[in-house]
């Protein structure tokens, strides 16, 4: 992920780059995050997924309905509070897979990157590799939308810069 404005940069992840940034700042004028959308779901899936203190470095008042939506997911924040054992499941070739499980109710996480700067990519992990074996109900935990595994993989394919964050429920 790149930011418009600093190619070759990274987010901290000690605070998150959403929202108007900056109204009277010391440096620069009043502005939005130059993150796009796809970067802005990136960010957020990185810092949710990996457990980081979600510290916010917008004007919250200023928050357009997007902006909110990323902050206040309740499935992703549940994710967050309730996840354990975070594992990077590989990053190779401009993607990377990283998992988590919930202890309370058995699901797993995932979250799928494509880092890389140009092209779409198919990102995708076998259901063996989360310890799924069968089949398993899917949730895109962004959009809500539902669905089932129909083969022993797990992928979609990644635009430059963006991601998905899954969570799966194994059906026996």
């Amino acid at each position: 992920m790149v930011s418009a404005h600093c190619t070759g940069t990274w987010p901290d992840c000690d605070m998150i780059p959403l929202g108007r940034i900056s109204i009277r700042g010391e440096r620069g004028e009043d502005r939005m995050t130059r993150l796009t959308k796809d970067e802005q779901y990136t960010l957020i899936t990185f810092f949710n997924i990996f457990k980081s203190p979600l510290f916010f470095g917008g004007d919250l008042p200023s928050n357009d309905a997007f902006t909110l939506s990323l902050l206040t997911n309740k499935e992703v924040v549940k994710m967050h509070n309730q996840s354990t054992d975070v594992k990077q499941l590989f990053q190779k070739d401009g993607k990377i897979a990283v998992t988590s499980k919930n202890p309370k109710d058995g699901s797993v996480y995932l979250a799928l990157f494509n880092i890389s700067d140009n092209g779409s990519q198919k990102v995708s992990v076998n259901l063996s590799d989360l310890g799924i074996s069968g089949s398993a109900e899917v949730l895109n935990m962004w959009t809500g939308e539902k669905s089932k595994t129909t083969s022993n993989e797990i992928g979609t394919d990644l635009k430059p810069h963006s991601s998905i964050l899954y969570q799966l429920k194994s059906k026996k």
